[in-house]
């Protein structure tokens, strides 16, 4: 009979979280619990959005089965009423528990299977989890891949009830938000599993720490100023835009920090003794300047840019919720010639109006004439090629969107410029050059959070004008960027200077034109 769990255990959660972020495994096992902050109102809300499915799927099988609820017992107490529990035969066992030593899982159901046989008797049981999301998502092309993060936990459940009672079937589940059964093939896991479970029990043994690796990410995590610290602490090579996880194949040929970077010797890792897997001169050469740029703390920027010269400039900014898989607003920041900025937008006040909302907003193209659709990133394009195809949506305008469509962050930011910081987010950069949004707390996370706190409560206006104003600054903070660069060329220009150059920016965050929301 399996062992009750030792003091460090290894838990689903574990291999969750070690899929998104290694380091994050060993904190929660090892670190300064007054280091670490709340987590943001997005994580809540995933938190509560998955007990909101649990409680409906559970709720809509018990039309059907008995069930076992065990969601108000501790793991010690759970584990044996779970054994219990399969050995009568139950046919649903809700919050179970499977304990073998260190390993210790609860998955939220343990379905009977009346299919093939196990230790018990002529049954098996199947664990299955309840899913705030989709577990099948785009892949590379037209290829559709299952979650790493959410296989892995499948996974360790499954071995689990596998030295429990004998057997299990075939296929693994979830359940996603839409309270439907997702399948996948747990054999094309199995590496990942094996890998993933063997550095879960060193981080949690402490037998290994890993390090920080800052990324986007890392923003929902309630250690990221702990991790943030840490890296400017060690001059991490993490601190540039773009290394993540190379860090590591950095630092085993001798780039440990920053600094090493900055004055590296670039020939040397282009040799076979130190040659860097997939890093060419190019790269190498980047990512030095980069590295030179974040100790000098300032920008620099590159000539060669221009901007399509068109009657008027819209910057375009869509806000959705991908739990509920919906689209929600469409923001725009309409520049002409003559008048000032106006912002406008097409917002579905419910999921169930995202299709009209679309639809008008397919019209506003309609009624395109000479412009341009300044965005930050292909968020908007993908976005708006999925409506599209979701809702028969005209084609034409999609392609005539698509030819009139400026990426500020891939055409401008990443190609001509490079920050002394490690996001160029438009967070990152519109707060460099001075812009500041009016929300004390804005992210693209928080306003999921607000449109979800409004439709639980549609008179709660303020959380949609909360929305609709942090939009508004998302779309003033595009003008900004282009604008500073559009003033930048002209500096210089004046100036009779080079732009290839690191220096004084040409106007501060004093500027009203590039600071229209400056409290």
């Amino acid at each position: 009979m399996p062992q009750n769990p030792i003091a460090r255990t290894v838990t689903a959660n574990d291999l969750y979280n070690l899929i998104k972020c290694p380091h994050r495994v060993y904190l929660d096992a090892h670190g300064n619990p007054a280091e670490k902050g709340e987590v943001g109102p997005f994580v809540t809300l995933l938190w509560e959005r998955g007990l909101q499915t649990e409680r409906e799927y559970v709720a809509s099988l018990s039309a059907e089965h008995l069930i076992e609820d065990l969601s108000d017992l501790a793991a010690g107490q759970a584990f044996p009423e779970t054994i219990r529990a399969m050995q009568a035969g139950a046919p649903v066992i809700y919050q179970g528990c499977l304990i073998d030593g260190p390993f210790v899982g609860r998955p939220d159901l343990l379905v009977k299977h009346e299919e093939g046989t196990s230790s018990f008797g002529p049954y098996l049981y199947e664990p299955i989890d309840i899913k705030a999301g989709r577990g099948w998502e785009p892949g590379e092309g037209r290829t559709a891949r299952f979650k790493a993060h959410y296989a892995v936990q499948i996974m360790f459940y499954r071995m689990l009830l596998e030295r429990i009672q004998g057997s299990l079937p075939p296929m693994a589940r979830i359940v996603n938000v839409d309270n439907q059964l997702e399948t996948f093939d747990p054999s094309s896991f199995e590496d990942t599993f094996q890998r993933a479970l063997s550095q879960a029990q060193r981080l949690v043994a402490g037998e290994e720490c890993s390090e920080p690796v800052l990324g986007s990410q890392c923003f929902l995590c309630a250690w990221v100023q702990h991790c943030q610290r840490w890296v400017k602490d060690h001059d991490d090579p993490t601190g540039l835009f773009s290394i993540g996880r190379q860090k590591f194949r950095l630092k085993e040929v001798g780039l440990r920090t920053i600094h090493d970077i900055a004055q590296m010797d670039i020939t040397t890792y282009l040799r076979p003794e130190k040659k860097i897997p997939r890093m060419s001169e190019k790269t190498l050469r980047r990512m030095k300047l980069r590295a030179n740029v974040v100790l000098s703390g300032e920008p620099l920027i590159r000539p060669g840019y221009t901007f399509p010269q068109t009657e008027r400039e819209i910057y375009f900014d869509i806000e959705d919720d991908p739990t509920r898989g919906v689209t929600y607003l469409f923001g725009l920041l309409i520049v002409e010639k003559h008048g000032p900025p106006r912002y406008t937008y097409f917002l579905a006040r419910h999921p169930k109006e995202e299709e009209a909302a679309v639809r008008a907003f397919w019209a506003f193209l309609a009624e395109g004439r000479d412009e341009t659709y300044y965005v930050y990133s292909h968020k908007e394009r993908s976005t708006l090629k999925q409506l599209r195809d979701r809702y028969g949506l005209d084609p034409a305008l999609f392609d005539r969107y698509v030819s009139r469509e400026f990426d500020l962050y891939s055409k401008l930011i990443v190609e001509y410029s490079d920050w002394p910081t490690f996001s160029y987010s438009l967070k990152h950069i519109a707060k460099r050059i001075g812009f500041y949004w009016r929300d004390p707390d804005p992210s693209g996370a928080h306003s999921i959070a607000w449109y979800n706190t409004y439709l639980e409560d549609p008179a709660n206006e303020d959380a949609l004008q909360r929305i609709l104003l942090y939009n508004e600054d998302d779309c003033r903070a595009m003008r900004a960027v282009k604008l500073f660069f559009q003033h930048q060329a002209q500096y210089d220009s004046d100036q009779g200077q080079a732009l290839d150059r690191q220096g004084s920016l040409p106007f501060t965050g004093s500027d009203t034109v590039l600071c229209p929301t400056k409290r």
